[in-house]
């Protein structure tokens, strides 16, 4: 162990850090916060796909400290990988992904690669995701891109089919290795208690770098806080795996914005319900939710504290103030678990409520 501290030859090598993740809340129309998504990624690096018929041609090398990409035929200069991209690579050879990056020195991670490279039985078609000159993400041959200006481009063409561009506001809006934009209707907004109005909306939110498919998702949007609900699996939302036809994309969307829409309707009922409905034993709740970490955990017993106005977590709160508190302590959370959480919240209400 003192050899890999002292020695840089034997230090692990590093792929390079990811695209930095940014959520933004605002209330801003549609074509500004396209344009400002649009402006984040370009930012990060010109974005193009290189095709390789097969990725057993290729070889790992370090580069100045950090891990990448070479073709053995020398036709390109060897290019960085991302975070993202190692990961992707790692997974295609089957091969631990912790360990390799953190506990082999470079001699060793650079051996295992090339190794489990050079002994694959089939040829390996792949698309370099690149940002530059980086690789941002490795995927198959088979990934049918849709990248920021498409999409949001479809998104608007959808929203101007169904007579709703120009009703609609974005509220928040998520940069980096997940994309999110977080449409509000605010004509569509119902006073649940009063000086508490919620208005009825859509998530559309994707990844560029081949770690998700496009999901349309309905939406509840608490104005008075900004808080966001989404619905779960069961109920208003579609999914759209990054495969095949570009087309089918496109009209899956177009016709997923609408439908979701209308399912946000039926989640205010169940939100309007959850006024009356009391929950009982709430730190049990809280104690047994497996799916949050301990940190999250403390985040939300003060969120719930706060939403009830006491010192201490009350025994007994209504649902509207737990779920209210769950979707405040996922605010603090990076895009990707901001959404998830927000999931949570909506399967709670769900969970509890006929």
């Amino acid at each position: 162990m003192v050899g890999l501290h002292h020695d840089p030859s034997l230090r692990p090598l590093r792929p390079l850090a990811d695209m930095p993740s940014a959520w933004t809340d605002d209330d801003v129309d549609f074509d500004t916060a396209a344009h400002r998504i649009i402006e984040a990624h370009h930012s990060n690096g010109d974005a193009r796909d290189l095709p390789i018929p097969d990725l057993r041609t290729w070889g790992v090398v370090p580069l100045d400290g950090t891990v990448g990409l070479a073709p053995l035929g020398k036709h390109h200069a060897p290019r960085p990988l991302r975070s993202t991209g190692f990961t992707n690579l790692c997974n295609r050879l089957s091969a631990p992904v912790d360990f390799v990056r953190d506990r082999l020195p470079a001699p060793l991670q650079l051996a295992t690669m090339n190794y489990l490279l050079a002994t694959q039985e089939k040829p390996m078609a792949t698309a370099l995701r690149l940002r530059g000159d980086d690789i941002a993400a490795v995927v198959s041959d088979r990934y049918a891109p849709m990248d920021q200006e498409e999409l949001l481009g479809c998104v608007r063409d959808a929203l101007v089919k169904h007579d709703a561009l120009d009703r609609v506001r974005v509220r928040s809006y998520a940069t980096g290795m997940t994309d999110v934009m977080r449409l509000v209707f605010p004509s569509d907004a119902t006073p649940v208690k009063v000086g508490d109005v919620t208005a009825l909306g859509i998530d559309v939110s994707t990844s560029s770098f081949g770690r998700s498919a496009i999901h349309v998702s309905s939406l509840l949007w608490r104005l008075v806080c900004t808080n966001g609900m989404r619905s779960p699996s069961s109920m208003g939302r579609f999914s759209f795996r990054h495969v095949g036809d570009t087309q089918r994309l496109r009209d899956g969307i177009s016709e997923a914005i609408p439908t979701a829409l209308v399912h946000a309707g039926g989640v205010m009922d169940r939100w309007k319900a959850a006024v009356s409905v009391m929950v009982n034993d709430v730190q049990s709740l809280v104690d047994g939710l497996r799916e949050v970490t301990v940190a999250e955990r403390e985040v939300l017993t003060h969120e719930l504290k706060s939403e009830v106005g006491a010192p201490e977590l009350p025994a007994h709160m209504p649902l509207y103030d737990l779920v209210n508190g769950f979707t405040a302590m996922a605010r603090q959370a990076q895009p990707a678990r901001r959404l998830e959480l927000e999931d949570m919240a909506g399967n709670l209400l769900f969970q509890r409520t006929a």
